[in-house]
Protein backbone atom coordinates (compact mmCIF):
# COMPACT_ATOMS: atom_id res chain seq x y z
CA UNK A 1 0.00 0.00 0.00
CA UNK A 2 1.32 3.28 -0.61
CA UNK A 3 1.91 5.80 2.12
CA UNK A 4 1.34 9.46 2.74
CA UNK A 5 4.14 10.73 4.48
CA UNK A 6 4.32 13.92 6.82
CA UNK A 7 7.66 14.72 6.57
CA UNK A 8 9.65 17.38 9.55
CA UNK A 9 13.19 19.00 7.95
CA UNK A 10 13.95 20.97 10.55
CA UNK A 11 14.25 24.98 10.60
CA UNK A 12 16.87 25.57 8.35
CA UNK A 13 19.86 23.72 8.77
CA UNK A 14 20.56 20.68 6.38
CA UNK A 15 22.03 18.70 8.79
CA UNK A 16 19.39 18.94 11.38
CA UNK A 17 16.99 16.11 9.56
CA UNK A 18 17.08 13.09 11.21
CA UNK A 19 18.06 10.31 9.79
CA UNK A 20 14.92 8.70 9.82
CA UNK A 21 13.03 11.44 7.79
CA UNK A 22 16.46 10.99 4.91
CA UNK A 23 15.47 7.54 4.77
CA UNK A 24 12.12 7.99 4.16
CA UNK A 25 12.48 11.69 1.69
CA UNK A 26 14.64 8.59 -0.25
CA UNK A 27 11.59 6.57 -0.85
CA UNK A 28 8.99 9.33 -2.31
CA UNK A 29 8.00 8.83 -5.28
CA UNK A 30 5.99 12.57 -5.32
CA UNK A 31 6.40 15.22 -2.74
CA UNK A 32 4.15 17.70 -1.39
CA UNK A 33 5.49 21.43 -1.42
CA UNK A 34 3.60 23.88 0.56
CA UNK A 35 2.87 27.22 -0.46
CA UNK A 36 1.33 30.36 1.18
CA UNK A 37 0.42 31.88 -2.18
CA UNK A 38 0.89 30.47 -6.05
CA UNK A 39 4.91 30.51 -7.26
CA UNK A 40 6.10 31.75 -3.35
CA UNK A 41 8.27 28.61 -3.51
CA UNK A 42 8.92 25.96 -0.13
CA UNK A 43 11.35 26.61 2.21
CA UNK A 44 11.04 23.08 3.12
CA UNK A 45 12.09 21.68 -0.18
CA UNK A 46 15.38 24.07 -0.12
CA UNK A 47 16.03 22.25 3.37
CA UNK A 48 15.64 18.61 1.78
CA UNK A 49 15.93 18.42 -1.70
CA UNK A 50 19.51 17.16 -1.48
CA UNK A 51 17.94 13.93 -0.27
CA UNK A 52 15.32 13.77 -2.45
CA UNK A 53 15.77 11.50 -6.02
CA UNK A 54 17.00 12.94 -8.91
CA UNK A 55 13.13 11.98 -10.72
CA UNK A 56 10.90 12.74 -7.64
CA UNK A 57 7.89 14.63 -9.10
CA UNK A 58 6.97 17.57 -7.83
CA UNK A 59 3.47 18.55 -6.20
CA UNK A 60 2.69 22.89 -5.34
CA UNK A 61 0.22 22.59 -3.38
CA UNK A 62 -1.35 26.03 -2.01
CA UNK A 63 -2.65 26.66 1.20
CA UNK A 64 -3.26 30.31 1.46
CA UNK A 65 -3.39 32.46 4.51
CA UNK A 66 -7.22 33.80 3.99
CA UNK A 67 -9.68 35.01 6.89
CA UNK A 68 -12.72 33.27 4.88
CA UNK A 69 -13.10 29.41 7.13
CA UNK A 70 -14.91 28.26 4.44
CA UNK A 71 -12.97 29.04 1.40
CA UNK A 72 -9.68 27.69 3.39
CA UNK A 73 -11.76 23.99 4.25
CA UNK A 74 -12.37 23.90 0.70
CA UNK A 75 -9.09 24.38 -0.45
CA UNK A 76 -7.78 21.99 2.13
CA UNK A 77 -10.54 19.23 0.77
CA UNK A 78 -9.24 19.98 -2.39
CA UNK A 79 -5.93 19.43 -1.72
CA UNK A 80 -6.57 16.19 0.69
CA UNK A 81 -8.17 14.86 -3.09
CA UNK A 82 -5.70 15.44 -4.86
CA UNK A 83 -2.92 13.97 -2.45
CA UNK A 84 -5.37 10.67 -2.57
CA UNK A 85 -5.04 10.39 -6.53
CA UNK A 86 -1.61 9.69 -6.17
CA UNK A 87 -2.18 7.13 -3.13
CA UNK A 88 -4.61 5.20 -5.43
CA UNK A 89 -2.31 5.27 -8.06
CA UNK A 90 0.08 3.38 -5.70
CA UNK A 91 2.75 6.16 -5.39
CA UNK A 92 4.43 7.20 -1.89
CA UNK A 93 3.59 10.67 -1.47
CA UNK A 94 5.28 12.87 1.19
CA UNK A 95 4.25 16.32 2.79
CA UNK A 96 7.40 18.77 3.63
CA UNK A 97 6.95 21.44 6.54
CA UNK A 98 9.46 23.26 8.15
CA UNK A 99 10.26 22.55 12.10
CA UNK A 100 7.47 19.53 13.17
CA UNK A 101 4.39 18.14 11.20
CA UNK A 102 2.60 18.32 14.60
CA UNK A 103 3.57 21.81 16.04
CA UNK A 104 1.62 24.70 14.29
CA UNK A 105 2.10 22.97 10.80
CA UNK A 106 0.01 23.20 7.61
CA UNK A 107 0.74 19.08 7.56
CA UNK A 108 -2.36 18.45 10.02
CA UNK A 109 -5.18 20.54 7.71
CA UNK A 110 -4.01 17.66 5.40
CA UNK A 111 -4.29 15.21 7.80
CA UNK A 112 -8.15 16.46 8.70
CA UNK A 113 -9.54 15.90 5.23
CA UNK A 114 -7.69 12.31 4.26
CA UNK A 115 -9.44 8.96 4.35
CA UNK A 116 -8.66 7.10 6.97
CA UNK A 117 -8.43 3.98 4.52
CA UNK A 118 -4.97 5.17 3.34
CA UNK A 119 -1.32 4.81 5.18
CA UNK A 120 0.21 7.37 7.32
CA UNK A 121 3.51 7.84 8.59
CA UNK A 122 4.88 11.05 10.23
CA UNK A 123 8.39 11.94 11.04
CA UNK A 124 8.96 14.47 13.75
CA UNK A 125 11.24 17.41 12.62
CA UNK A 126 13.28 19.79 15.31
CA UNK A 127 11.12 23.24 15.75
CA UNK A 128 12.30 26.12 16.43
CA UNK A 129 12.32 26.58 19.87
CA UNK A 130 14.22 23.57 20.52
CA UNK A 131 16.93 24.62 17.90
CA UNK A 132 17.15 27.71 19.30
CA UNK A 133 17.80 26.40 22.65
CA UNK A 134 20.56 23.72 21.59
CA UNK A 135 21.70 26.58 18.77
CA UNK A 136 22.37 29.14 21.59
CA UNK A 137 23.29 27.01 24.76
CA UNK A 138 20.59 27.76 26.98
CA UNK A 139 17.70 25.62 28.40
CA UNK A 140 14.11 26.05 27.64
CA UNK A 141 12.95 24.38 31.05
CA UNK A 142 15.07 23.83 34.29
CA UNK A 143 13.61 22.52 37.59
CA UNK A 144 10.28 23.36 37.99
CA UNK A 145 9.65 25.53 35.86
CA UNK A 146 6.72 25.79 33.33
CA UNK A 147 7.09 26.75 29.51
CA UNK A 148 4.39 27.55 26.73
CA UNK A 149 4.09 27.75 23.36
CA UNK A 150 1.92 30.84 22.20
CA UNK A 151 0.95 31.17 18.34
CA UNK A 152 0.24 35.36 18.29
CA UNK A 153 -2.70 36.46 16.98
CA UNK A 154 -4.85 39.34 18.27
CA UNK A 155 -6.94 37.65 20.80
CA UNK A 156 -4.02 36.63 23.04
CA UNK A 157 -3.48 38.46 26.39
CA UNK A 158 -0.14 38.90 26.56
CA UNK A 159 0.42 40.58 30.00
CA UNK A 160 -1.51 37.89 31.29
CA UNK A 161 0.22 35.02 29.62
CA UNK A 162 3.56 36.56 30.70
CA UNK A 163 2.46 36.90 34.15
CA UNK A 164 1.02 33.16 34.49
CA UNK A 165 3.98 31.17 32.69
CA UNK A 166 8.17 31.31 34.01
CA UNK A 167 8.93 30.32 30.32
CA UNK A 168 7.44 31.23 26.77
CA UNK A 169 7.68 30.63 23.13
CA UNK A 170 6.17 33.10 21.12
CA UNK A 171 5.64 31.89 17.49
CA UNK A 172 4.57 33.96 14.88
CA UNK A 173 6.01 37.18 16.27
CA UNK A 174 4.93 39.34 13.41
CA UNK A 175 1.10 39.12 13.65
CA UNK A 176 1.06 40.81 16.98
CA UNK A 177 5.00 42.00 17.46
CA UNK A 178 4.24 45.90 18.78
CA UNK A 179 1.51 44.29 21.62
CA UNK A 180 4.19 41.42 22.43
CA UNK A 181 7.03 44.33 23.01
CA UNK A 182 4.52 46.42 25.06
CA UNK A 183 3.80 43.62 27.31
CA UNK A 184 7.52 42.61 27.78
CA UNK A 185 8.11 46.57 28.81
CA UNK A 186 4.77 46.46 30.77
CA UNK A 187 6.27 43.36 32.81
CA UNK A 188 9.70 44.19 32.78
CA UNK A 189 10.68 41.52 30.71
CA UNK A 190 13.25 42.96 27.74
CA UNK A 191 15.99 41.84 28.89
CA UNK A 192 14.87 38.25 29.12
CA UNK A 193 14.53 37.73 25.53
CA UNK A 194 16.03 36.05 22.47
CA UNK A 195 14.77 36.37 19.20
CA UNK A 196 16.24 34.81 16.23
CA UNK A 197 14.47 34.84 12.33
CA UNK A 198 15.35 32.32 9.85
CA UNK A 199 16.88 29.89 12.44
CA UNK A 200 20.24 28.10 10.79
CA UNK A 201 20.19 29.52 7.89
CA UNK A 202 22.81 31.95 6.35
CA UNK A 203 20.44 34.89 6.99
CA UNK A 204 19.90 34.20 10.06
CA UNK A 205 19.73 36.92 12.59
CA UNK A 206 19.98 36.87 16.80
CA UNK A 207 18.05 39.72 19.03
CA UNK A 208 18.82 40.24 22.83
CA UNK A 209 17.15 43.49 22.36
CA UNK A 210 14.54 44.61 20.48
CA UNK A 211 13.71 48.08 21.76
CA UNK A 212 14.30 49.96 18.45
CA UNK A 213 12.74 47.01 16.42
CA UNK A 214 9.71 47.52 14.14
CA UNK A 215 7.32 44.79 12.77
CA UNK A 216 8.51 45.46 9.50
CA UNK A 217 12.42 44.53 10.22
CA UNK A 218 11.27 41.26 11.52
CA UNK A 219 11.22 38.47 9.34
CA UNK A 220 8.25 36.02 9.06
CA UNK A 221 9.78 32.78 10.12
CA UNK A 222 10.82 34.48 13.61
CA UNK A 223 10.24 32.79 16.99
CA UNK A 224 10.46 34.68 20.33
CA UNK A 225 11.96 33.14 23.59
CA UNK A 226 10.82 34.82 26.98
CA UNK A 227 12.99 33.32 30.07
CA UNK A 228 11.47 35.19 33.10
CA UNK A 229 14.65 33.50 35.27
CA UNK A 230 16.68 35.26 33.13
CA UNK A 231 19.00 34.90 30.02
CA UNK A 232 21.91 36.80 30.91
CA UNK A 233 23.96 33.96 32.58
CA UNK A 234 23.74 31.86 29.19
CA UNK A 235 25.24 34.52 27.32
CA UNK A 236 28.56 33.51 27.98
CA UNK A 237 27.97 30.44 25.70
CA UNK A 238 26.68 32.07 23.03
CA UNK A 239 30.21 33.11 20.13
Amino acid sequence: MATFYGIGVGVGDPEMITLKAINALKDLDVVILPEAKKDEGSTAYSIAKEYLREDIEELFLEFPMISDVEKKKKIRRANAEKIEEYLEAGKNIGFLTIGDPMTFSTYVYVLEYLSDKYSVKTIPGVSSFVDMASRFNFPLVMGDESLKIISLHGKVDIKKEIENSDNIVFMKVTRSFDDLKAALIATNNMENIILVSNCGKENQEVFFNIENLQKEDVHYFSTLILKKGGINQWKKFIS
